[in-house]
């Protein structure tokens, strides 16, 4: 395989249970009642990240979403490639290398950095990607790039941002889903008691909130000291100045 440097992220938005339509019918997919109707624009998302890693010999493909309903322990990760496999959007031989499943994060600056972290654990050399792609909604392009990508401290000339809203979304649908922002910018890591308990919330299947396995990984990942561990056991990063990330160098 030909040395990796470029990460895909593809955030997960609900969960795909798989069908005799390949996710083409939206009874075919777990969604909350507000996002009825956007099956075909997460369809979309997907089939984005994977004409980059099928154009792009170097990139690694992440979907990336951790299982969020009780009626399944199927995860958004999983059931995304799933979808994937099923619409022949990439060899299956790439799952497992090509393709990897980050499977725990429960909100937008999670996708950003538990992405990154299965980057590294899942490469030998274990070296951070030179540059990512982030594939999601277009009316999240603020909160994703300048506010998580930013906030991680991944340099930001080296992101791209694939936007793709559902063709319905109005004007002030935008700019009622960007409300949230306030609270990222107010909390660039989702540390307060607000947004981790949103987490919580989700989190119905109890998966680890931790970035790292342990201590030594930390302290090889080259972030040892700059974590952040809630009462829980979830951990985010700490935010000071002269922090300089090793995905930064």
């Amino acid at each position: 395989m030909t040395t990796p440097n470029h990460l895909v992220i593809v955030c997960g938005h609900g969960i795909y249970l798989g069908g005799p339509q390949n996710g083409h019918d939206e009874s075919e997919w777990l969604i909350e009642p507000y996002k009825k109707g956007e099956t075909p624009t997460f369809m979309a998302h997907i089939k984005a990240g994977a004409d980059v890693v099928n154009s792009d010999p170097r990139s690694v493909l992440v979907f990336s979403g951790a299982a969020t309903r009780p009626e399944t322990h199927l995860s958004e990760a999983k059931s995304y490639c799933n979808l994937a496999l099923d619409n022949n959007y990439f060899p299956p031989t790439f799952v497992g290398s090509r393709v990897l499943l980050e499977e725990r994060a429960l909100d937008s600056y999670f996708n950003i950095l538990f992405s990154l972290i299965l980057y590294w654990r899942q490469h030998p050399s274990n070296h951070w990607p030179e540059r990512i792609t982030v594939v999601s909604h277009e009316f999240k392009r603020t909160r994703l790039v300048d506010g998580h990508c930013a906030a991680v401290g991944f340099p930001l000339d080296r992101v791209t941002f694939l936007g793709i809203n559902p063709p319905s979304l109005k004007v002030e649908d935008q700019a009622s889903n960007q409300l949230t922002l306030g609270q990222w910018e107010q909390d660039p890591h989702g540390a307060s008691l607000d947004l981790l308990a949103k987490r919580q919330k989700r989190n119905i299947w109890g998966v680890s909130q931790a970035l790292f396995l342990d201590k030594n990984e930390a302290t090889k990942a080259g972030l040892e000291g700059q974590i952040r561990t809630s009462k829980d056991g979830s951990q985010t990063l700490l935010d000071y100045k002269g922090c300089i990330r090793p995905w930064a160098t």
